[in-house]
């Protein structure tokens, strides 16, 4: 119990209002419709994906977050559509955040293929909430090491639940880099939330809006052994950068996938008004990718967050993340395929290959 209370108190013991964000996964990669709203447009049918992560669970009783999502390709238009619910709580403090929205994208594809580029557009009313009569975190407790979320106040002190419209929009463009050694299929892309709809709509009228949240991401995938007949092992490169206000943070990490599985590791810097230093954690990921008869592909990923700085592992047990995504690729709406066959977008063709971003 002593430690349970003392560590909330010594980080961030309620100087500044609290403020939420969308939910931010390690394994960024797994579900990208939660990191950038134009990836929907990339599926090639019906993809489901559900997302679960424990943090911190050692302090109180950590973080909960979780978070679902659906996208849905049009059969004939280079046109897709889909669905979001994010779900992030902490019972000791009575902290609520809920949001569920709508996603539309659509892409441009270069003559043979060579690349497309997405656009997107996120929608979503949502509602916060935190216990004032308790002890009160700054800003968003990170499951490694301390605050996220910029400080601007978008919470009612009494504890009632704040009323919120959320939009956000992206930009992403993936397709094939030609070397002499072969094909690297790669993907560039920016998302920003909170843009002029990210603020309380309750009957309250408060004239508090939150800070912008913009996200650069990217990815690099090279084959090693392709020549051969079995399938090659492919190395993916992944990056992120989140810009909130005056809070920074960056993940970069090397995915080693072969065949059904994965393992990698991803380094995480965060920087931050509250905590004096920069901080730093690693994440092992790891996952398989299996079908279900002829039309469902399936995928089961796993990641753990190990603190490197700050309050360190013993103290905060660091994170645990699962995503388990559903793929049927011969779905879609709004009419079957024409003649000619349905307009699509880039997509890497290589023997046992799973997208990483792109």
């Amino acid at each position: 119990m002593k430690k349970s209370f003392f560590l909330p108190f010594f980080l961030l013991a309620g100087l500044l209002p609290l403020h939420s964000q969308a939910p931010a996964f390690s394994q960024f990669y797994a579900n990208p419709n939660t990191l950038n709203p134009a990836y929907v447009s990339t599926v090639r049918g019906l993809d489901v994906a559900f997302g679960y992560r424990k943090q911190w669970g050692q302090v109180q009783d950590g973080f909960t977050t979780k978070s679902a999502s659906l996208a849905l390709r049009t059969c004939r238009a280079p046109l897709a559509f889909g669905f979001y619910a994010n779900d992030i709580s902490e019972s000791f403090f009575g902290y609520r955040w809920q949001e569920a929205g709508l996603l539309l994208s659509t892409f441009w594809a270069a003559p043979k293929d060579k690349f497309s580029v997405h656009g997107g557009l996120q929608a979503g009313l949502g509602q916060h909430r935190v216990d004032y009569a308790r002890l009160l975190f700054s800003g968003q407790l990170d499951p490694l090491f301390g605050v996220q979320g910029s400080p601007s106040p978008l919470f009612l002190t009494d504890g009632s639940s704040l009323q919120t419209f959320d939009v956000a929009a992206g930009l992403m463009v993936c397709g094939n880099i030609e070397w002499s050694a072969g094909d690297f299929p790669a993907s560039l892309g920016v998302a920003v939330h909170h843009l002029g709809g990210s603020r309380d709509v309750s009957f309250l009228g408060l004239d508090s809006r939150q800070a912008r949240y913009w996200v650069l991401h990217s990815s690099l995938t090279t084959p090693i052994g392709s020549g051969r007949d079995e399938a090659p092992l492919y190395l993916n490169w992944l990056a992120r950068l989140e810009l909130e206000s005056s809070l920074r943070r960056s993940a970069t990490g090397l995915i080693a996938q072969y065949d059904v599985a994965h393992l990698g590791l991803i380094y995480q810097w965060n920087r931050n008004p509250v905590v004096a230093g920069n901080t730093h954690a690693l994440t092992v990921v790891t996952g398989l990718h299996f079908k279900i008869g002829s039309k469902l592909a399936c995928s089961l990923q796993y990641a753990f967050d190990g603190a490197l700085s700050g309050l360190g592992q013993d103290a905060t047990g660091g994170a645990h993340e699962l995503i388990l995504q559903f793929s049927f690729p011969e779905a879609c709406v709004f009419g079957g395929k024409s003649p000619k066959g349905r307009t699509d977008c880039f997509h890497f063709i290589g023997k046992g290959y799973k997208p990483f971003l792109n």
